[in-house]
């Protein structure tokens, strides 16, 4: 297996970031591994948490900022830090157990450029309130509709990918936060690189939850401009494998 660094951006999860980086750092024992946190401006306690990790365990490393920029933001300066010819992106709230961080690397090396999780697979079980399935399913089809991405799902939190696909797709990002996932996707099978699919296992934390109507709108704003980018101004092409 080659060198693998799994990118796990947090934004006020202190009291999660501890056990994410410790039972990930137990799913991926043996292999050659970093886990870089990337502290996303924080107001809670996970840069503190964070710093401690780092003291204590050799392989793994921070990355901080003062400023809430987003997730998207977030991952790619972790990139920017990292090493690996295998990237993870693995979210630090523990929606998404890490126990099957193994089963997206394995399924990498059979031929694919991207593995992601899907919640609409067979096999997957996901835990999660009504509106939120709602939005789901109405997000993914908004995104179908709109950018023929030929994929079930664009927004589970665990991702993988070889270097090289990063390194090329991550240059014509613009989304920071809220439709970051469905740009880069969007960009990487522009590219004609290989994306497989596994079913996934979600507990989302926040049950009962209300839905931020807020970012909501934010999303479907972004989610516009992508397809703005991609079908009047071309902004995406130009490149290719």
């Amino acid at each position: 297996m080659p060198t693998i660094s799994v990118l796990m951006p947090a934004y006020n999860e202190g009291k999660n970031l501890e056990k994410a980086v410790r039972e990930t750092m137990k799913e991926l024992k043996g292999l050659d591994y970093e886990i870089i946190i990337i502290n996303d401006g924080s107001r809670d306690n996970t840069l503190q948490v964070a710093k401690e990790l780092c003291e204590s365990f050799r392989d793994v490393r921070l990355v901080s900022y003062s400023k809430n920029r987003g997730k998207g933001y977030a991952l790619k300066k972790g990139f920017e830090k990292s090493r690996g010819e295998i990237i993870v992106f693995f979210d630090a709230d523990l929606d998404i157990p890490p126990f099957q961080i193994r089963r997206f690397l394995k399924t990498l090396q059979n031929g694919y450029d991207v593995v992601i999780g899907s919640k609409y697979l067979p096999g997957a079980r996901v835990r999660y309130s009504k509106k939120r399935r709602l939005f789901s399913i109405w997000y993914r089809t908004l995104v179908k509709m709109l950018l023929k991405l030929d994929v079930s799902d664009t927004q589970v939190g665990l991702k993988v990918f070889r270097r090289e696909v990063l390194e090329k797709a991550f240059s014509k990002i613009l989304v920071k936060k809220y439709a970051f996932d469905v740009e880069l996707l969007t960009v990487i099978n522009m590219y004609g690189y290989k994306i497989y699919e596994l079913p996934i296992k979600i507990e989302h934390k926040s049950f009962d939850s209300s839905i931020d109507y807020r970012a909501i709108t934010r999303m479907f704003i972004d989610t516009m401009a992508i397809f703005y980018r991609k079908n009047i101004l071309h902004y995406y092409n130009g490149d290719n494998k």
